[in-house]
């Protein structure tokens, strides 16, 4: 059984002749390789402590990101690139030391925005925010608009995890919006897909000969670092509302959002259990409403309309969510009033058919106010959490439901046990329906939390110690439920090292990937162990 021990085959340091020349071609400004900087960037959200790297590059143009990566080559160092580090499937975490990670954040100017041709391209380091705020004079979107993590997530990150959230219940994941990437390979080569990968030609399409830009949409940064995308551009729709319904069980709720998607009409649809609505910091969020009067007004389209659906948010807060089962919350969207009108009624209709309409503060605030803080990396109360996914042909939802509630339930103990707390998440994304537990319990707080919360949200809980015994407990329940949904023909997206992915293909799939992965990466440098591959 793979564990948090396995991470600890750190092996011998870079040598100081390689990071002189790293200094030498990148510039001292862009490389860090002092202890803390380094212990910092071996966690992600879940999996810790982790090997640490021998040096940190932050480049701030395309120049010294291709610098970097050639003074690797040269010198046989391992190269793993970060985007926003918002993961939990070790994506960024280094195999040794013997590497370097590249964090891409400082590569985030917005390079074109072309209305007429209906796209955008911007550095890879960009975050979600920032291209919701660079679009939002034009009246356009990307379809898919980004993770509820995107005031930190970027749009690299995005692409190589495959990231679904907003836009996602119609539009699908953000490779469905991606006309082609710039991407670094492992030797220092600069290539780009799409259009864009013509000679004189814009990036307004993605299909310029074979989809080459497919082979690094998914792939955890195996293939190379990506420098820049594009996204297709489409009007934002001008006419949205909200809905929200209570079942008996998620069964009930799987039912109804599987049905609803043939309306075509959601623009974000997400399913929670009354343990997600109780520990879920996010979800608490809206027990503070009295600070969201004024956003959730302005959303409204007239003020007074807007003033009593504030106050409705303020007086509700998050309480009526656990007087469900299960709730739903969808954002509804239409090009017409009168198809936003008809999509409603038949969502109603639908939902009210397998539930109760309740309240739809939750919809609301968080189109409100759309990357907030990431305070859903730790519970209301503090705890540690983290999620295990897969998606599903929306036929088996049913089915699927099922298999996982009886797992969980052969689990009951084990996790009494060790306190911990067991949620789900439940979306349709495209024709794909995906379901999410998730586990809250007791243990320390980690650097990467503090940094990214802010020590007056997380100082009442720095003195945790940490939970060894639950945390191992947690990896044996998300690689038990890994298995069954394996078993019930689930495909999982940001795979890292973490989703088993070689044992899930036919043997000549996973052939043509080590092919792909030996002609971009003959030596094994870029992200080894990402996607299962290893190092030659």
């Amino acid at each position: 059984m793979s564990n948090m021990r396995d991470m600890a085959n750190a092996g011998p340091a870079c040598s100081a002749a390689f990071l002189v020349a790293l200094e030498a071609a990148v510039g001292t400004g862009a490389v860090m390789s002092d202890s803390a900087t380094c212990t910092f960037y071996a966690n992600d959200i879940f999996w810790q402590p982790g090997v640490v790297p021998a040096a940190v590059v932050l480049p701030e143009n395309r120049a010294q990101a291709v610098a970097a990566v050639k003074v690797a080559a040269k010198h046989a160092i391992a190269i793993v690139p970060r985007g926003g580090g918002m993961s939990y499937t070790k994506g960024y975490l280094p195999e040794s030391s013997q590497t370097i990670v590249i964090d891409t954040r400082q590569l985030n100017s917005v390079m074109e925005v072309n209305v007429a041709d209906r796209y955008i391209t911007v550095e890879a380091g960009c975050t979600w925010a920032q291209v919701h705020e660079a679009l939002l004079p034009t009246g356009m979107n990307t379809g898919y608009w980004g993770p509820l993590s995107g005031i930190n997530a970027t749009v690299g990150g995005a692409l190589s995890q495959n990231s679904a959230f907003f836009g996602s219940a119609l539009h699908g994941t953000v490779a469905e919006s991606v006309l082609g990437v710039t991407v670094l390979l492992a030797s220092g080569e600069v290539v780009t897909t799409g259009s864009g990968g013509r000679i004189n030609t814009k990036p307004f399409t993605r299909y310029a000969g074979p989809d080459m830009t497919g082979l690094f949409l998914g792939d955890t940064g195996a293939f190379g670092l990506k420098l820049s995308a594009t996204l297709k551009l489409a009007p934002a729709p001008q006419h949205l509302d909200y809905l929200g319904f209570g079942f008996k069980d998620m069964t009930a709720m799987a039912l109804a959002q599987v049905e609803m998607s043939a309306v075509q009409a959601i623009s974000e649809g997400f399913g929670i259990d009354r343990a997600k609505a109780l520990n879920s910091a996010s979800v608490n969020k809206l027990s503070d409403g009295v600070k969201i009067l004024g956003s959730v007004a302005r959303s409204s389209k007239g003020m007074l309309q807007g003033i009593k659906n504030a106050v409705n948010v303020a007086t509700t807060g998050a309480n009526y969510l656990a007087d469900h089962e299960c709730s739903l919350h969808l954002v509804v969207e239409g090009r017409t009033a009168d198809a936003l009108s008809a999509s409603m009624a038949a969502l109603r209709a639908i939902g009210n058919k397998h539930g109760i309409e309740i309240q739809n503060a939750a919809a609301r605030v968080m189109r409100s106010r759309p990357f907030n803080p990431v305070r859903g990396m730790l519970g209301a109360d503090g705890q540690r959490w983290v999620p295990i996914h897969a998606v599903f042909a929306l036929s088996e939802a049913a089915r699927v439901v099922a298999g996982s509630a009886a797992y969980f339930k052969s689990q009951e103990a084990m996790m009494k046990q060790h306190g911990i707390i067991l949620s789900h998440l439940t979306m349709t994304v495209g024709n794909e329906f995906f379901l999410e537990p998730a586990f809250y319990w007791q243990d320390e707080i980690t650097p990467l939390h503090r940094k990214s919360l802010g020590d007056e949200v997380v100082g009442p809980w720095l003195s945790r110690p940490a939970n060894l015994p639950a945390r191992e407990a947690v990896i044996a329940l998300r690689q038990g439920v890994q298995q069954v949904y394996l078993g019930l023909g689930g495909v999982n997206w940001q795979i890292g090292r973490d989703y088993p992915l070689q044992s899930a293909m036919q043997p000549e799939t996973w052939n043509l990937l080590l092919a792909l992965k030996a002609a971009l990466d003959p030596e094994g440098r870029m992200n080894p162990g990402s996607l299962g591959l290893r190092a030659h």
